[in-house]
């Protein structure tokens, strides 16, 4: 019999990529996690990992180990929620911009899928002044946004650099108009990137740009800044692979914080199901901080 302890521990380090942070999502010391994953192989008679740098692979068994281990962990967690009578049952409606939807969103759907799996969870990827209305319109029970100050009270989940950001072998930043790939006009990251560069002071000259791409999701801006034909922010955390941040040497100005927030709508505050997704999502930006960090 395999033992749902070190299956738990062996999809931490498949979705976390490393000892250490698998560590910390099960709430385990590093070396109770490895003794979990050694009598794993043990048991199995196969290894179930390969490292890679500071972190490690899966080997081509714990590649087929790891679908038969979720359903695993859902099927325990699911028998001890129906039977325990402990069981929350519903429906939530989660809110969230693509933005940073990839950097996040893993870890809230993993964490309360596991504690609650008898819940579904809906979601909805739209800019943050879009799911700000959601919210107020009881169309969406809870959303994670960047804060803007018409939302009015906002719990703060993060504040983390805004940086510019480029092909990662591109530059275009030298280009003159300076070509960006931006938000929507109410996009408060774009608000704040042009105002940057339209700033004359002593110390600081204005920037002539130009807008190739305006897109409320990245889906669209990322292949074109990746592709080195333009310019984008985004918070330090949310710069993806193909890409590269620049620096103030770099010839363009500093950005003011990114703050990510949480909203909560009115049955959100009272239901037992919105409440637990809320404690999850601060957990998950809780136990990410060093990567959210300012």
């Amino acid at each position: 019999m395999l033992d749902t302890d070190q299956l738990r521990s062996f999809i931490a380090i498949v979705d976390t990529g490393s000892f250490t942070r698998a560590a910390e999502r099960v709430n385990k010391t590093q070396s109770a996690v490895s003794m979990h994953i050694r009598r794993l192989e043990e048991q199995l008679g196969r290894h179930l990992f390969y490292k890679q740098g500071r972190g490690v692979r899966l080997s081509e068994d714990g590649e087929r180990l790891v679908e038969h281990a979720r359903q695993m962990l859902m099927v325990e967690a699911a028998a001890f929620a129906a039977i325990s009578r402990k069981a929350l049952v519903g429906r939530i409606r989660l809110g969230i911009p693509d933005d940073y939807a990839e950097m996040v969103l893993p870890d809230i759907l993993t964490r309360f899928s596991r504690r609650h799996p008898l819940v579904e969870i809906s979601i909805t990827c739209e800019m943050s002044t879009v799911l700000h209305e959601r919210i107020n319109a009881n169309e969406l029970d809870l959303a994670v946004v960047t804060e803007c100050e018409d939302y009015g009270r906002i719990e703060v989940l993060s504040e983390q650099p805004l940086r510019w950001v480029t092909g990662i072998h591109s530059s275009i930043h030298e280009l003159r108009p300076l070509p960006l790939a931006l938000g929507m006009p109410n996009c408060a990251w774009r608000k704040a990137a042009i105002s940057r560069l339209e700033e004359r002071g002593v110390t600081w000259k204005y920037i002539a740009w130009k807008l190739v791409v305006a897109s409320a999701n990245q889906a669209a801006i990322a292949p074109v800044v990746a592709a080195g034909l333009a310019v984008t922010v985004l918070p330090q955390s949310a710069i993806r692979a193909g890409q590269r941040m620049l620096d103030v040497e770099d010839g363009l100005p500093a950005l003011p914080l990114a703050r990510i927030g949480l909203l909560e709508g009115r049955m959100a505050k009272r239901s037992p199901e919105g409440k637990a997704l809320a404690d999850e999502i601060r957990a998950v930006f809780a136990s990410q901080k060093s990567r959210f960090a300012a």
